[in-house]
């Protein structure tokens, strides 16, 4: 209790005097300005895309009181990616490959474990922000943007990979697509969409969608799920869903939601677990929904969550170490997981441990 106490201590004075932006981890780093709204600014960084966490504190890897699932085992490919170290980015299963679009470059493998650093540029998008998208043969970009929160400006640009995945074509200098960052995406029914963010000022709880990336329809101004940045949304038996996210440092949601159209929705339930996490690496996996990498207000944990209704979740530790902003996807049967960052506290200083190590999980044999 004394140590939560202490870390917050250290971070609310660290918080207030500093501002951040973007580094070449796909996180960020600090610069000291005096100005109170900084303090929004770190919390939202210790977790970036995938959470906000009040303190930065980790829990050891084992250190869950829940006993991990016997249906599953996790196997380390190896401790080493090719990419560097680093969280907040996306992998795909493109063309049977694996691909990771990095901040630094994009690197794809057969297997999980020999990596190659394409011919495909790094593109920049900060993917703490905003995100990629895999839509019609081809990874699309969803918007930029410059500055940070002090002076936060984002573009309607839309690019997607070229056919033969050496180059970025653009698909839309300027598009309609809402100025928006930490919003929800996803893709479904012929149509890229857009759930939710945060546009510098406003929270927001509306539906886009659209068929090319260049025009953009609201498809709901008002959802009947509260105004939220960086919900977990996906498709998942022919609907889409919605959970978790919420207000930086204020109130965070522990609702599930899903719908078939945008429009009607309905809520699975209004309570995801006993405690709230604001956000995760979703994937669906052997036909179950699954939350890999928790971020919760006491910090990261080496664990995940697991639904095969949306409703009733259950959660298992894992053997990695604890960690938000992890990247997953389905491989070769498996589910796949890399990156991640975490902290400890060393002599009263905060260190962060940034992860390229690749782990899959299975069934049990």
């Amino acid at each position: 209790m004394e140590e939560n106490r202490r870390l917050r201590r250290l971070i609310t004075v660290s918080v207030y005097n500093s501002f951040v932006e973007l580094n070449s981890r796909g996180g960020f780093k600090l610069h000291r300005r005096r100005n109170s709204i900084a303090r929004n600014l770190i919390l939202l960084t210790f977790v970036a895309a995938h959470g906000c966490a009040r303190t930065i504190k980790s829990e050891p890897p084992g250190d869950s009181s829940r006993q991990p699932s016997a249906s599953y085992t996790w196997t380390k490919v190896t401790d080493h990616a090719g990419f560097p170290e680093a969280y907040n980015f996306p992998i795909f299963n493109f063309r049977n490959t694996l691909w990771a679009f990095h901040s630094q470059g994009n690197w794809f493998s057969k297997d999980g474990k020999s990596w190659t650093k394409a011919e495909l540029p790094a593109l920049g998008l900060r993917t703490g922000y905003q995100q990629y998208v895999q839509f019609n043969d081809a990874i699309y970009a969803l918007g930029t943007m410059e500055g940070d929160y002090l002076n936060l400006k984002m573009g309607s640009r839309i690019m997607k990979t070229s056919s033969d995945l050496k180059q970025w074509e653009v698909v839309a200098a300027q598009s309609e697509l809402p100025a928006r960052v930490f919003y929800g995406a996803t893709v479904f029914a012929g149509k890229i969409w857009m759930l939710g963010g945060f546009d510098g000022k406003n929270y927001y709880h509306d539906v886009w969608n659209s068929s090319d990336g260049v025009k953009w329809l609201r498809v709901t101004e008002k959802a009947p799920w509260s105004t939220r940045s960086n919900p977990l949304v996906f498709v998942f038996n022919n609907r889409i869903w919605l959970l978790a996210g919420g207000i930086i440092d204020g109130p965070v949601a522990n609702d599930v939601w899903s719908t078939i159209d945008g429009v009607s929705w309905k809520q699975e339930t209004d309570k995801l677990g006993p405690r709230p996490i604001f956000g995760g690496s979703i994937v669906i996996y052997d036909n179950q929904i699954w939350i890999v990498g928790l971020n919760r207000n006491d910090g990261f944990q080496s664990a995940v969550m697991v639904s095969s209704d949306g409703v009733n979740w259950a959660e298992s530790k894992t053997p990695w170490t604890p960690r938000g902003g992890v990247a997953t996807c389905v491989f070769d049967g498996k589910l796949f997981m890399t990156g991640g960052k975490y902290s400890v506290t060393e002599n009263g200083q905060i260190k962060f441990i940034y992860s390229n190590d690749v782990w899959y999980m299975a069934p049990a044999k």
